[in-house]
């Protein structure tokens, strides 16, 4: 599975002159995780609102620190969803007057991938880095789509066939051996038992995968009977 199976291709992205005021605007009214930013064609970052507020903070501090306020004192928010209204006040202000090249920071790698590569390097990506979307370009660099860790979640969930819908899992130790998946499968079949998903992973111990079938509803119960009688240790 690639990345450009998965992508969002009706892209918002912003240039680096948009005020931060206009960005949140955008974030709120559609419920965005991000934005990436474009200059010239080129990706150079993405602006989100933890990078905003992060901005404020710092511009607080600074202000407090100038006109001789403890700067120990606990910001009163966390987000820009406040109950607060001077502090409402205040921030609009601030976003007014600061635009998206102010809180990018240059020395940083701006991270993207390509549209096809697999989804397991996006997902490395956003684990490695701590982010919670990439910017998706084609091979000329060109933004074609983004990718959320919410997409990433929807697969891994898809693949492990958790959801609300479908069938019974059974998780049961395997030696790591790969002709021990094929006697699993060969085992379904022959005994008419439908399987919907199977995923194999390296467990704690060595030498042994554990392997998570989903097989149809109502079946979880004869599948698990099935496999300890073949020599599998259910989970």
């Amino acid at each position: 599975m690639y990345v450009k199976n998965r992508m969002t291709k009706e892209v918002y992205a912003v240039n680096p002159e948009v005020s931060l005021y206009d960005v949140l605007k955008i974030l709120e009214d559609h419920n965005f995780d991000g934005i990436p930013v474009v200059d010239e064609g080129k990706v150079v970052g993405v602006v989100d609102e933890k990078t905003i507020m992060r901005e404020f903070c710092a511009c607080c501090a600074l202000q407090n620190q100038e006109a001789g306020i403890d700067t120990d004192m606990p910001i009163p928010f966390a987000s820009t969803k406040v109950a607060i209204e001077p502090d409402k006040r205040r921030i609009a202000h601030f976003l007014h007057r600061r635009n998206v090249s102010e809180v990018l920071r240059p020395e940083q790698q701006v991270l993207v991938i390509n549209a096809d590569e697999p989804i397991e390097q996006a997902s490395y990506l956003m684990f490695r880095h701590e982010v919670d979307l990439l910017p998706v370009v084609d091979a000329d660099n060109q933004l074609v789509g983004i990718l959320t860790k919410g997409d990433v979640l929807r697969v891994f969930d898809e693949i492990l066939g958790y959801g609300p819908k479908g069938g019974d899992r059974v998780t049961c130790a395997v030696p790591d051996v790969l002709s021990r998946l094929a006697d699993i499968t060969g085992l379904m079949g022959k005994n008419g038992i439908k399987v919907e998903t199977i995923v194999s992973a390296p467990s704690r111990f060595a030498s042994t995968n554990m392997v998570i079938l989903k097989v149809e509803k109502g079946k979880g119960l004869e599948t698990e009977k099935i496999l300890e009688q073949n020599g599998f240790k259910i989970l």
